[in-house]
C-alpha cells in the first residue's frame, strides 16, 4: 500500500490486501463541474472476514470511523466482520426478506462451512438449475436504489462528517456494493460515466479470483450451469442501467430521486460536497 514519507495514506484506487479481493479508494472521480472526490473518505470491498494481521494493520491506518456492511444475519454469521478499535460497525441488510429468498442464500449459518465460498452453497440448493442469474440480476438492480433501509441510513450517515472514513462492503463487494457506492458518487455530482467506469472495475479486480473459482466448479456443474455462475460473478453494464432506469422511472431524474428519497436537497448535496471534493 503507497503511504507517504511521513506515513500518512496516499490515496490509490485499488488497495491490494491479502484477504479480500475488491478493496478499493472511491476518491479521484471527477465530478461535472471540475472537482473530484477526495481520497482517503470513502472506501468499498468485498468481504472482510479474510483479513490477515497485516491487513487489519493496513485497514487500521486508513483512519476508518464506520464499516458498514450490506449483507444478511446469514452471511454475517457465517463470515463475521473484523472489529477495530474506535470503529462502529453498522449492518443493514440491502436485500429485503422477499428477495432474498430467491438472491441469497439459504440455510443454517451454524451448519455452514466458513471458508466456502457462496457460490458453492447456491450450487447444493439447486439455484442455477432454478433460475437466470441475469434475469434475476436486473430484477435485483430495479428494486435496490428504491425504498431500501439499508441507503437511507448510507445517505443519513455520509452527512456527517465524523462517521467517516467509510468503508462500505457486502459479500462480493460489487452488487449492493456496487449501488452503494453509485449513489454515493452521484450524490456528490459525479456524472453516471463515471460512476459506471467505477461499477465496472469490478471486472478487473475479481479476475484472477473469478477466473480459479470458474475452473474449480466447472467439474461439478454443467455447461449451462457455468454460465449461469459466470453471470453472478460478474458486473453488467445492464445490471447499473437497470439501477439508473429504476430511479429515473420512479422520480424522473437523479436530483428529484436524493431530495424525496433520502432528503438530499440540493443544500444538503452542496454541503456534502464541500465537505469531500477538492
Amino acid at each position: 500500500m503507497s503511504t507517504t514519507r511521513d506515513g500518512a495514506y496516499q490515496g490509490q484506487r485499488i488497495i491490494l490486501l491479502e484477504g479480500t479481493h475488491n478493496f478499493r479508494d472511491m476518491g479521484g472521480y471527477q465530478t461535472a463541474d471540475g472537482r473530484k472526490v477526495k481520497y482517503g473518505i470513502f472506501f468499498r470491498s468485498d468481504e472482510l472476514t479474510g483479513l490477515t494481521e497485516q491487513d487489519l494493520a493496513a485497514v487500521q491506518a486508513l483512519n476508518i470511523k464506520t464499516i458498514f456492511d450490506y449483507r444478511d444475519d446469514y452471511e454475517a454469521q457465517k463470515k463475521p466482520d473484523p472489529v477495530f478499535a474506535g470503529v462502529q460497525n453498522i449492518r443493514i441488510a440491502a436485500i429485503q426478506a422477499d428477495q432474498a429468498s430467491r438472491i441469497n442464500i439459504s440455510g443454517n449459518a451454524e451448519n455452514a462451512n466458513r471458508n466456502q465460498h457462496f457460490i458453492v452453497d447456491m450450487i447444493k440448493n439447486g439455484f442455477f438449475k432454478q433460475f437466470r442469474a441475469d434475469t434475476m440480476m436486473m430484477e435485483l438492480y430495479t428494486k435496490l436504489p428504491i425504498g431500501n433501509p439499508s441507503y437511507k441510513r448510507l445517505m443519513e450517515m455520509i452527512q456527517h462528517s465524523y462517521n467517516l472514513g467509510l468503508l462500505h462492503h457486502c459479500t462480493a463487494g460489487k452488487d449492493r456494493t456496487g449501488v452503494g457506492a453509485a449513489l454515493i458518487l452521484l450524490a456528490l455530482g459525479v456524472p453516471e460515466e463515471t460512476v459506471m467506469k467505477d461499477y465496472l472495475l469490478t471486472n478487473e479486480t475479481m479476475k484472477g479470483f473469478n477466473g480459479k473459482l470458474l475452473s474449480q466448479l466447472a467439474e461439478h456443474v454443467n455447461e449451462v450451469e457455468l454460465r449461469n455462475i459466470e453471470h453472478l460473478l460478474g458486473v453488467k453494464e445492464q445490471f447499473m442501467e437497470a439501477a439508473f432506469g429504476s430511479i429515473k422511472k420512479t422520480y424522473g431524474n437523479v436530483d428529484t430521486y436524493f431530495s424525496e428519497e433520502f432528503g438530499l436537497t440540493s443544500q444538503r448535496r452542496e454541503a456534502l460536497q464541500s465537505m469531500y471534493l477538492e
